[in-house]
């Protein structure tokens, strides 16, 4: 039965499947619904209705559910955790941030609140704390996520500190793989913002090497070598780019993506022999 997949959940930590859809959840909260008639003093089966409702985004059904699964047993610190991720998600941050402070001054290593309450802060305009935050998660996490050390690079990058930033994604990527693209991207945007731009291009070439597709990467190596001030080789990049998008199969290159590509390269081109040009008659 669907309530079975529910109870099989973490209630702290409860996630919705991918699978899972608009019937599945209605299914689900009906199900949750039926056990609680038949334990009406079972908090947990509250949070865990709560939790459903909250993924159906259903924000005023999931407090309620929460308001008495807390009535029926204020000690379940489940409660507050999942009424600030609610409110998180519902925009109420300023509410979001009192219920997470809750959670973590009885569990103050919680990775999950804590990353949270980072992102809560970010939306507030509290960088630094919530800098603290993403590193206590990233501590105190068994095995963190690559969007832990991005939210705290991109707030680092915020406060005005692209070297911290930078020094968190070689972290991450230390802990997670430098294959990792999500982070090496960031980090070859960091390396281009601060001007380091033969590092960027080590970032890029880590990133290309693992695709077998190469012109989206050649035609950023030729906009970071254009930046560089080194036009003949971002020349030869775009050049390559070019020909890489047309040894495609017909279908790909008629894709928006690649026409857009296609359309960004060749404009790129122009305004390389343009700048000679103008350069070549002074």
């Amino acid at each position: 039965m669907l309530w079975i997949i529910a109870a099989a959940f973490s209630f702290s930590l409860m996630k919705p499947p991918a699978a899972w859809g608009h019937a599945d959840l209605l299914a689900l909260i009906e199900s949750a619904g039926k056990q609680i008639e038949t334990d009406p003093k079972s908090a947990a089966l509250y949070l865990r209705r709560g939790q459903l409702y909250r993924f159906h985004l259903d924000w005023e059904l999931a407090e309620r559910d929460y308001d008495r699964a807390s009535q029926l047993d204020p000690n379940l610190t489940a409660v507050p955790l999942n009424r600030g991720k609610m409110l998180f998600e519902s925009g109420q941050n300023d509410r979001a941030k009192v219920q997470l402070d809750k959670f973590l001054a009885s569990e103050p290593n919680d990775a999950d609140a804590l990353l949270t309450r980072a992102r809560v802060l970010m939306k507030l305009g509290q960088r630094k704390p919530a800098i603290i935050d993403f590193g206590r998660a990233i501590e105190h996490a068994p095995e963190p996520m690559p969007d832990y050390f991005l939210d705290r690079a991109k707030a680092q990058a915020e406060d005005g500190d692209n070297e911290a930033a930078l020094r968190g994604i070689d972290q991450g990527l230390k802990r997670l793989g430098a294959s990792s693209i999500t982070l090496q991207a960031y980090a070859v945007d960091l390396e281009v913002a601060g001007k380091h731009f033969n590092e960027a291009l080590k970032r890029l070439e880590t990133i290309s090497s693992q695709f077998e597709r190469k012109e989206k990467w050649l035609a950023q190596r030729g906009e970071i070598l254009v930046l560089a001030g080194r036009d003949e080789e971002a020349k030869k990049s775009f050049n390559e780019a070019l020909t890489s998008i047309e040894s495609l199969p017909a279908r790909l290159q008629q894709t928006p993506a690649m026409q857009n590509l296609k359309k960004r390269v060749s404009n790129a081109l122009a305004s390389i022999a343009s700048r000679q040009n103008a350069d070549h008659k002074k």
